[in-house]
């Protein structure tokens, strides 16, 4: 048994012990809750500046969470393509799953690359705020596994990804310093500042 698969094992045999740690696990894995909250993190950044130096700086690091997200959009899709690993369910025994079974590819882990670019942008700005998101971020990962849904490497290859298209969306955006401009001149006339 593979190193991944044996810390599969242990951490889905947490999963059908306790319904009310079962249905901790749900809450936290759910499609909507913890990349809602990344995202509100985000948004929050175009608003929160207090002072005019760090307004732009949060509204720097707002534009570049979008980058980032893209670009582990893109890499998610092109990694699906190329590698299509199959779930742990769709390939183990005796797998006890907690929650609908995805049909795409496992590999890499496709929310946690969208939270890790955004958390590691935002953590850039805002230590506090980017390390409770980069920290769910992880109990999302590893709820995954709990729950059947991911191997401990898909998890990792999504942290992977965030963090280079966080770090790659730094390079991207500041080629486009005059786009930049160009948003916060139009969001600023909107009274979006």
């Amino acid at each position: 048994m593979s190193g991944d698969e044996t810390v599969f094992r242990w951490l889905n045999d947490l999963a059908g012990q306790s319904n009310v740690f079962d249905g901790f696990i749900r809450l936290v894995i759910s499609d909507y809750l913890i990349p809602f909250i990344a995202t509100l993190a985000v948004a929050w950044l175009w608003f929160a500046g207090r002072r005019e130096e760090e307004t732009g700086r949060f509204q720097h690091a707002a534009l570049h969470g979008l980058v980032a997200l893209g670009l582990s959009q893109l890499a998610v899709a092109l990694i699906n393509i190329a590698v299509g690993r199959p779930r742990p369910f769709e390939q183990l025994p005796d797998v006890t799953v907690l929650f609908y079974e995805p049909i795409n590819s496992s590999f890499p882990a496709h929310p946690i690359a969208t939270i890790f670019a955004l958390g590691v942008v935002v953590w850039m700005v805002h230590r506090w705020l980017g390390t409770l998101v980069l920290a769910l971020g992880l109990l999302l990962g590893i709820g995954r596994i709990v729950a059947g849904l991911w191997f401990p490497t898909d998890v990792l290859g999504g942290i992977a990804i965030g963090a280079l298209s966080a770090w790659l969306g730094g390079l991207v955006l500041g080629r486009l310093a005059g786009a930049e401009a160009f948003i916060r001149r139009k969001t600023a006339s909107l009274g979006l500042e």
